[in-house]
């Protein structure tokens, strides 16, 4: 309960020196939606906004109750006021929005979110991210010492997946922007974290005030049924690299050197997984490897003390 008042203490005042938030409500709903649809670009494999240059962060789903075979009137009316306000409150909130119809289904239309640099550093700090510092300069020794030469067979082909460049980390503050190693814009931000900064936001913007009471977050939204759905993009398909040649097909290559069969021997590129899907996830695998080697030594005990048993079986006292 502390560190909730605390985040919504930092958000308060993070908004506020920031700009003025007005948020709507679901009876002054500004049209941010139907009537700004953008063409499909015919680039299936891109993750920029139309104009090319802004990152799809996050990407909401919903059916255009016009579209819709049982159409509602009142029903559909209400679910759309409230999709258009929560919709306006996210633009409110510094989200930028691009809606396109899908080319397969002429009822589902995607909602491309895309967070700005202003927006990310705001909420980077509201939620104390941890980002590079500097680069981390102390050497470290291996642990297998002579034995490398062995578990380079094990490792993954770092030709095709490059050993990630460690740095020194502290959470990130605006007021310190200067000291974290910032290179370039577009990337200081990996997309993992674009989009859990995303998702913090939709999981916290209002789209009803009834009774004063607020409904608000994209999980409500999504289990009413007002969104179909609401998720990140991956890079690319998982057994294909994009035909986009500034995408760096992370998901491809986490197929090809982790997940595909023959690399059931190597060890998981964990550097890779967490700047991919994320910290949790990172240290869900880093766990479940650990978990896998320590059963190892017990496994071969008991395929050991099985085969001794059936080659002397015929030996048995017991009779």
């Amino acid at each position: 309960m502390i560190q909730l008042l605390r985040i919504q203490l930092s958000l308060s005042d993070a908004l506020r020196d920031q700009r003025v938030v007005k948020t709507v409500s679901e009876g002054e709903v500004r049209q941010v939606d139907s009537g700004a649809q953008e063409e499909f670009n015919g680039k299936p494999d891109s993750l920029f906004f139309t104009d090319g240059q802004r990152r799809i962060d996050f990407v909401l789903v919903y059916e255009d109750e016009t579209k819709k075979e049982n159409n509602k009137k009142g029903t559909n009316e209400k679910q759309r006021r409230k999709r258009q306000a929560y919709e306006s409150n996210l633009i409110c909130y510094g989200l930028q929005l691009e809606a396109t119809r899908s080319v397969s289904d002429d009822k589902l239309v995607f909602v491309k979110v895309h967070a700005p640099w202003e927006v990310l550093c705001t909420y980077a700090e509201i939620m104390h991210i941890k980002l590079p510092l500097k680069p981390n300069d102390l050497k470290t020794r291996s642990a297998f010492g002579t034995l490398n030469w062995f578990t380079k067979v094990l490792r993954v082909n770092e030709s095709v997946i490059k050993p990630e460049q460690e740095f020194f980390t502290a959470p990130f503050e605006k007021s310190r922007m200067n000291d974290f190693y910032i290179l370039d814009r577009d990337s200081f931000f990996n997309p993992a974290t674009r989009s859990r900064i995303v998702y913090f936001i939709l999981s916290r913007v209002k789209y009803q005030v009834m009774n004063n009471v607020n409904k608000f977050g994209i999980n409500r939204l999504v289990s009413s049924g007002i969104y179909k759905a609401a998720f990140p993009l991956h890079d690319c398909k998982f057994n294909y690299e994009s035909e986009d040649p500034s995408c760096p097909s992370e998901r491809y290559l986490l197929y090809r050197e982790w997940a595909h069969p023959r690399s059931i021997y190597k060890k998981q590129p964990l550097d890779l997984i967490r700047k991919y899907y994320g910290e949790k996830i990172g240290i869900y695998f880093a766990w479940l490897g650990y978990y896998t080697q320590m059963l190892l030594l017990a496994a071969v005990v008991g395929v050991a003390c099985f085969l001794y048993g059936y080659i002397n079986q015929d030996n048995c006292t017991w009779r």
